[in-house]
């Protein structure tokens, strides 16, 4: 993306951010939705000229994951709004690695991290996940190991490797500490760590698609 694409999508993260330190719950409502929003648009300006599938596809990825965030909102609420973005979220992981398999080639040894670390994660947690939630669970972590897989087997220029890798793995980072702090333990400026990964996982898995579409 662009240096003033960039520079908004900041402003607009740190927005977010702070909204929760100074409580102001409105503006968290508003900025919340904005940033998967902001995303798309961006990256549609980029592609708008020859969309093809791997586009729509990520757009979709993006759609749901602002879905996502508006559940995740009110999942105080209720605790089905837990599962409405948990679903959301599930088809944006599965997008993302649709776009990565279209762009990779399988090296198995890369697979290895990734399930060690979601197999640790769900023994961790498992005892701990209210019986309704255990299903659906194992399914989105399966999902979000599967993103990070496929961005790891990605064939690409170097810098456009790096990015959708980086952000693979802050996004399961992100969402292992939304797991964390939900079902085990509490964890301290939970909700900065988690949106901080977040918006820099999806800045980076965008980017690092649009360099690789351009070269």
């Amino acid at each position: 993306m662009n240096r003033n694409q960039t520079i908004t999508y900041a402003i607009l993260g740190i927005t977010n951010i702070f909204s929760g330190f100074l409580g102001l719950e409105w503006l968290n409502f508003l900025t919340k939705p904005l940033l998967m929003i902001t995303l798309a648009i961006f990256y549609f300006q980029h592609v708008k000229t020859s969309l093809n599938t791997v586009d729509r596809i990520m757009i979709i990825a993006l759609v749901f994951s602002c879905l996502g965030d508006t559940f995740l909102m009110f999942q105080g609420k209720n605790p089905q709004f837990f599962l409405l973005g948990l679903g959301s979220f599930l088809v944006s992981q599965l997008s993302y690695a649709f776009v990565f398999r279209k762009q990779g080639k399988t090296q198995h040894i890369r697979r290895i991290p990734f399930l060690i670390y979601v197999i640790s994660l769900l023994t961790f947690l498992f005892g701990s996940i209210p019986a309704a939630f255990k299903a659906p669970v194992i399914v989105y972590a399966c999902a979000i190991s599967l993103m990070g897989i496929t961005a790891s087997e990605r064939t690409s220029s170097t810098n456009s490797f790096q990015q959708v890798l980086i952000g693979a793995i802050l996004f399961i980072i992100s969402d292992s500490l939304i797991a964390i702090n939900k079902f085990a333990i509490a964890i301290p400026l939970s909700g900065f760590w988690i949106m901080i990964t977040y918006i820099v996982a999806q800045y980076f898995i965008v980017n690092g698609i649009l360099l690789n579409r351009k070269q």
